[in-house]
C-alpha cells in the first residue's frame, strides 16, 4: 500500500535527521502533512479505550481530538497547534520511541485494514466524512458523565475508526465508526433518560452493576 509505506519512510527519514541534528515537533507534522491529522487522532484515541472512567482527562482529550476532527473537515493540510508547541525540539531518544510508537501502530493497522470503498475516504470528500466523524466522538467523549462505565470507550471507538479509515484508505472503517457514533448517543441518552426519570438512584444502580467503579 503505497500511502503507508510513504508514511512509514517519512517516519524513518525524521528518525535518521534526530540523529543528525536537532528536530523541531513542527518539522516532522510538516513532513506529515494531511497525515499527522489522522495519525494524531488514531494515538489520541488509544488511551481512552480504556473502559475506566478519567474525568477532566477525558474532556480535555475530547475538545483536542473534535479539534483535529474540525480541522480534517476543513481540509486543513497542516495540524494547527500553538507556536510555541511546534518550536518544541525534544531530545533524540524521546524523538526515537515517540516514532518508534507511531510506525508500531502503522504497521499493526497494516495487519487488520486494507484499501477498499476508497470513494469514502479520498479528497475531500473523505476528509470532511473522516473528519465529521472524529469531530463527533471528540464531542461525545468530552461529555462529563464520570460515573458511567465504558463512556470513554464506545467513543472513542468512533473517533479511532474514523481516523484509521482515512489513514489506511479503508472506507469500512466508517460504518464501523457510524456504528460507534450511534451506539454512543444512545448509551448517552438511555443514561440521562434513566438519571431524569430515576434521579441518583440511577447512579446507585450503575455502581452496584460494576462495583469496581467505586
Amino acid at each position: 500500500m503505497e500511502h503507508r509505506q510513504t508514511l512509514i519512510r517519512v517516519l524513518e527519514d525524521c528518525v535518521e535527521r534526530a540523529e543528525r541534528d536537532e528536530l523541531s515537533l513542527g518539522d516532522v507534522l510538516a513532513s506529515l502533512s494531511t497525515s499527522a491529522l489522522a495519525l494524531s487522532a488514531v494515538l489520541l484515541s488509544l488511551p481512552f479505550l480504556t473502559p475506566v472512567t478519567l474525568g477532566p482527562v477525558s474532556t480535555a482529550g475530547g475538545l483536542v481530538l473534535a479539534s483535529l476532527g474540525w480541522q480534517l473537515y476543513r481540509g486543513q493540510q497542516k495540524l494547527w497547534l500553538p507556536q510555541k508547541i511546534y518550536a518544541i525540539k525534544p531530545s533524540r531518544k524521546v524523538w526515537e520511541r515517540l516514532l518508534g510508537v507511531c510506525q508500531f501502530v502503522i504497521r499493526m493497522l497494516a495487519r487488520l485494514t486494507r484499501e477498499r470503498f476508497v470513494g469514502w475516504v479520498d479528497g475531500r470528500t473523505g476528509e470532511r466524512i473522516c473528519g465529521a466523524l472524529i469531530l463527533s466522538g471528540g464531542l461525545l467523549l468530552a461529555v462529563p458523565v464520570p460515573v458511567l462505565p465504558f463512556n470513554n470507550t464506545v467513543p472513542a471507538l468512533g473517533c479511532l475508526f474514523g481516523a484509521v479509515a482515512i489513514l489506511e484508505r479503508d472506507g469500512l472503517m466508517v460504518p464501523m465508526s457510524v456504528f460507534w457514533l450511534i451506539a454512543s448517543v444512545a448509551y448517552f441518552g438511555a443514561f440521562f433518560y434513566a438519571l431524569f426519570f430515576l434521579g441518583t438512584e440511577a447512579t446507585v444502580w450503575v455502581q452496584q452493576w460494576l462495583p469496581f467503579l467505586k
